[in-house]
């Protein structure tokens, strides 16, 4: 009888995160799907627990990737998942995530739209582009990849990774969009829901993802915009590997 670690989740069961969850089981052309424990979409991982951690180390994840900024993990350190696990800190933006001083001056002159911050991470590219040269050169393994809640950061790396996989645009959003519902799962987030400012900034709507979809073709599709992030076709060729062989 498998062990629970060893079946094909799609929202893994964990007590101290409920946004972790695959990217395998979706359909792309020539009648295959995206494989499981390759690739794991996450929320931080301060409050796991042990068993979680064993779990996670289980699955097969041997590389974490955290995108958040220097402050955020300080104040919210990831809980360690095995001595061989590789984690690496490449922050998505260049400012604190964290400072709600910073966010109001940064975007005093415009205030932040979905479509308009998802606008200003894919223009980022010196982020995406590590983590996917760091993607393209990792061992073995599951990769596991997770901002502070797991919607926004995380939400466009792995609309980058289902995207090059070749899986279509609604399923991109469909994965996008149950980020709220597993995040209903946190005390603090389901108490914090329908307060003023706060529904505002951490839902996950279909329009928002619909559209850095439509941004990144209008930008010539996926692997033409992580060219001109820097990446080679080996590179490519070997994330889109990865996904589905």
């Amino acid at each position: 009888m498998s062990q629970p670690h060893e079946l094909n989740w799609v929202r893994l069961p964990l007590e101290g995160a409920h946004n972790v969850r695959e990217l395998g089981g979706y359909p792309v052309a020539g009648g295959i799907q995206t494989q499981y424990h390759r690739f794991l979409r996450a929320d931080g991982l301060s409050d796991l627990t042990e068993k979680d951690a064993k779990f996670l180390y289980d699955y097969g994840v041997r590389t974490v990737i955290d995108l958040r900024d220097q402050i955020e993990i300080e104040l919210s350190p990831d809980i360690s998942l095995g001595e061989d696990v590789t984690v690496a800190s490449i922050p998505l933006l260049d400012f604190d995530m964290s400072s709600k001083e910073e966010l109001r001056q940064r975007f005093a002159a415009k205030p932040p739209t979905y479509e308009f911050f998802y606008d200003f991470m894919l223009d980022k590219r010196e982020g995406i582009a590590r983590c996917m040269h760091l993607i393209a050169e990792a061992p073995e393994g599951c990769v596991l990849f997770h901002c502070a809640v797991g919607k926004d950061r995380t939400g466009i790396l792995a609309l980058l990774l289902m995207a090059l996989a070749g899986c279509d645009k609604w399923d991109c959003v469909a994965n996008y969009v149950q980020t709220r519902a597993n995040l209903m799962r946190h005390d603090w987030f389901a108490a914090g829901w329908g307060e003023k400012g706060f529904t505002a900034l951490n839902d996950s709507p279909a329009h928002a993802m619909e559209h850095a979809w439509d941004h990144l073709e209008a930008l010539g599709g996926v692997a033409a915009y992580l060219v001109d992030c820097g990446l080679t076709y080996e590179e490519i060729a070997a994330i889109r590997a990865r996904l589905l062989n």
